[in-house]
């Protein structure tokens, strides 16, 4: 009797299995989906529907910036070139053609690929000195695509959000206003930047992201926080720079028209 029940329980898992497989392929081979491109977290794909860009960050000459976005798809590849479609919410405050256009002649997934770039083109002008402007677009179905991929909860209890694959806020301004990891009322995290980094300031900003070569985008972000071992780093490269600098008689001033300095765990 026992071996007879053994020998049905592994025809019951086997019959699971099976059933399993059956329904992962039926799943992967259904309709496609359309979708703005997501990111890895804590070893979770999550949606990235938000984005921002500063031109308070950058040098006076700079007048215009490209924002890339990642348009992906579900399935396989195509052997014809698949248009998507894209539409631009009127509530938008960004305005075409004053602060954006968008370099894309046509919105589609070409043949072979299964991905497709947005170049957004920022227009640096007086307005976006003034406010924080925006631009919100949306990804809707067509006869190739899908968008039943549409959103997903994040987290849990009061932190608990609503992330959306099919839609994109882009926010833009000339504000050298101070990031959220910097910003002792956004982020708990600051206090550690600041012991190092020192007080915020925009040009001691623009000098960390030029020496290190960082991406503005990702350091404006607001969910951005840099790992310890960057934090360590950039202060300690600074500091040497800042020393060397002043010791070949060319001190780098800050904002406040003093030599800059940085936080009290590198003096």
């Amino acid at each position: 009797m026992k071996i007879l029940k053994l020998i049905i329980y592994g025809l019951f898992a086997i019959s699971v299995c099976i059933s399993c497989k059956k329904s992962s392929l039926e799943t992967y081979s259904g309709q496609n989906n359309i979708y703005f491109q997501n990111k890895l977290s804590n070893g979770t794909y999550i949606p990235v529907d938000y984005g921002v860009y500063s031109f308070g960050y950058v040098d006076p000459k700079i007048k215009e910036a490209i924002f890339p976005v990642i348009v992906m798809t579900t399935g396989g590849k195509s052997n014809q070139d698949r248009p998507y479609k894209l539409l631009i919410d009127p509530a938008s405050t960004l305005v075409k053609d004053r602060d954006y256009d968008i370099v894309n002649d046509n919105f589609m997934i070409q043949s072979g690929q299964v991905s497709d770039t947005l170049h957004i083109r920022l227009l640096r002008n007086a307005e976006l000195k003034k406010e924080n402007l925006n631009l919100l677009f949306k990804l809707e179905s067509n006869d190739n695509f899908s968008t039943s991929m549409n959103s997903q909860e994040i987290g849990t209890g009061t932190s608990k959000y609503t992330a959306y694959f099919t839609r994109f806020l882009l926010e833009a301004n000339d504000i050298p206003g101070v990031p959220d990891f910097w910003n002792p009322a956004r982020s708990s995290y600051a206090s550690l930047i600041i012991g190092y980094l020192g007080k915020f300031s925009g040009l001691k900003f623009k000098l960390l992201i030029e020496r290190y070569d960082l991406s503005l985008e990702e350091l404006t972000a607001p969910t951005y926080a840099p790992s310890v071992a960057s934090i360590f780093a950039w202060s300690y490269g600074m500091k040497s720079y800042l020393e060397e600098q002043a010791a070949s008689g060319n001190p780098i001033m800050d904002e406040d028209g003093k030599p800059m300095e940085l936080g009290i765990y590198v003096q």
